[in-house]
C-alpha cells in the first residue's frame, strides 16, 4: 500500500468517533442527554431522600462522561435505595454506602451511610456509582483493575479536597500499597485499608490525567474493551509502561503532590494562623492564671494583716 493510499486526513480518535460525534450533533438530546434518566426505586420511608436523587441526576454529568470517554446518557439507570436493617443492608459491611451493576444498570444506595469517605454526600455518592455504570459501558462489559475503577469513579464524584490529600500523603509516604496490583489487594482489606485504597486510587487517576492528558483514563477504558490486557491498554494510550508509571507516582511524585502543595496552600497557612493563635490564648491563659493565684494571695495575706492589726487594739 503506498503512502498516499494510507495517509487519512483525521486523527484515529476521529475516524473512532467521529461517527458518534455526528449522530450526537444531529440528534441533540434524544441521542445522548449529559444527565442521567433515574429511576428510583424505594420503601415509602426513603421517598424523601428519592426526591433528592431525582433532582440530583437532573444535574450536568459532563466531566463523569469525559473521564469514561462517553458522549452521554442514553438509556435510564435504576437506583434502588435501601434502608438500615434490610436484609441487603445486613450483608454489606458498615463502609459500603452504595454499589453498581453496569451489566443491569442498576445503583445501590445505602442513604443512611452516605457521611464516610470517600462520599461525603447524597451528591457524590450518585456520582460515584453512575460512574461505575459508565466504566462498565465504556469497557464493553470486560474486566477493569478495581483500582481504575474506583479510581474514576471518586474523581468523577468530587473535588480533589484536603481530607483527600491527607489520605493520599499517609497511604504514600506510610506503609501502604506501591503498585496497582498491592493496590487492588488493599480493596479487600479492613476499613481503613480501603479508604487509604480509595484515597491512592483517586490520586493516581489524578496523576495519569495530569502526565498523559485529562482523557487518559478515557483511553484506557477503550483498550480494555478492544480486548486489550491492562499494560497493553495503558502502553497504548500513555506510550509508556505502567510500570514506569506507577514507579513515578508511588516514589517520585509523592513529595510534589502531596507536602509541598499541602504546606504552600491557604489551607495550610490558616491552619498555620489558627495554632499560633490557640498557642497565644493558652500562653494568655496561663499568665492570667498566675496574675490571678498573685492577686489572690496578696489579697489573703492583706486579710490576715488587717485581722492581727484588729486583734493587737483589742489587746
Amino acid at each position: 500500500m503506498s503512502p498516499e493510499s494510507s495517509f487519512h486526513p483525521f486523527p484515529s480518535w476521529f475516524r473512532r468517533f467521529g461517527f458518534f460525534i455526528l449522530l450526537l450533533v444531529w440528534g441533540g438530546p434524544s441521542f445522548a442527554a449529559p444527565s442521567p434518566e433515574i429511576r428510583v426505586v424505594g420503601p415509602p420511608e426513603l421517598e424523601r431522600i428519592a426526591s433528592q436523587v431525582e433532582l440530583l441526576a437532573q444535574e450536568d454529568f459532563t466531566e463523569v462522561l469525559n473521564l469514561t470517554g462517553r458522549l452521554g446518557f442514553s438509556r435510564p439507570i435504576t437506583v434502588v435505595l435501601m434502608p438500615e436493617g434490610s436484609p441487603l443492608a445486613e450483608e454489606m459491611p458498615r463502609w459500603v454506602a452504595g454499589y453498581a451493576r453496569g451489566d443491569r444498570r442498576t445503583v445501590v444506595l445505602f442513604p443512611a451511610r452516605v457521611p464516610s469517605y470517600p462520599d461525603r454526600n447524597l451528591r457524590t455518592l450518585l456520582r460515584h456509582e453512575v460512574a461505575h455504570v459508565l466504566v462498565w459501558e465504556a469497557a464493553g462489559g470486560r474486566a477493569v483493575p478495581r483500582w481504575l475503577n474506583e479510581g474514576i469513579a471518586t474523581v468523577a464524584a468530587r473535588e480533589w479536597g484536603l481530607e483527600d490529600r491527607a489520605r493520599y500523603a499517609v497511604a504514600v509516604i506510610g506503609s501502604g500499597p506501591k503498585s496497582t496490583r498491592q493496590l487492588d489487594r488493599a480493596f479487600r482489606g479492613n476499613a481503613g485499608q480501603v479508604r487509604r485504597a480509595y484515597a491512592l486510587s483517586a490520586g493516581f487517576v489524578r496523576f495519569l490525567q495530569t502526565e498523559y492528558g485529562i482523557l487518559m483514563p478515557a483511553r484506557i477504558l477503550d483498550g480494555l474493551a478492544e480486548g486489550l490486557d491492562l499494560e497493553r491498554a495503558f502502553l497504548e494510550a500513555s506510550g509508556v509502561e505502567l510500570r514506569r508509571a506507577e514507579r513515578r507516582f508511588f516514589k517520585d511524585q509523592a513529595l510534589w503532590n502531596t507536602w509541598v502543595p499541602f504546606l504552600t496552600s491557604s489551607a495550610a497557612l490558616w491552619m498555620a494562623v489558627t495554632i499560633l493563635a490557640l498557642v497565644a490564648i493558652g500562653r494568655r491563659r496561663v499568665r492570667n492564671r498566675a496574675m490571678h493565684e498573685m492577686w489572690d494571695e496578696e489579697e489573703n495575706w492583706m486579710s490576715d494583716h488587717d485581722e492581727n492589726d484588729r486583734g493587737q487594739e483589742i489587746n
